[in-house]
């Protein structure tokens, strides 16, 4: 009964941002960052599936559809894009998404081992660069 009556404004409290203008600059940089790794990391995608000889490389510009080509271009039906949204589904979904992207890498002639490293920070960047350009 004590929970009922227990009063939550201090946990409320934590919850909500912090507006004041420090924060202003900092949600600026991660906008700027996030559009600059989006944009990066798009083209990469564009290079790879020009190498692949892929029809709809612009697909990589658009945020669905570019796992819709992935699993097209990794050999994998394009339809797992739709599991991706489906509850306990998109776990197998992600599997076979991990796996077109080790064939797409294979079919590049580069190392699929070389996918681990895209786990850590900044180095994933480098790693995408050498699939898309190296």
């Amino acid at each position: 009964m004590a929970f009922l009556t227990y009063d939550w404004s201090f946990v409320y409290l934590l919850a909500q941002s912090n507006q004041s203008s420090g924060s202003a600059g900092g949600s600026f940089f991660s906008f700027i960052f996030g559009l600059a790794a989006y944009i990066f990391g798009s083209y990469c995608f564009y290079k790879i599936y020009q190498k692949l000889g892929e029809p709809n490389a612009w697909f990589a510009w658009i945020p669905i559809l570019n796992n819709w080509i992935m699993y097209k271009a990794g050999g994998q039906s394009p339809w797992w894009t739709i599991a991706i949204f489906i509850p306990l589904v998109n776990f197998v979904a992600l599997i076979f998404l991990i796996i077109a992207f080790v064939n797409v890498v294979k079919k590049l002639g580069k190392n699929p081992w070389l996918i681990l490293l895209m786990i850590i920070p900044i180095v994933n960047f480098v790693v995408l660069y050498n699939f898309a350009f190296g």
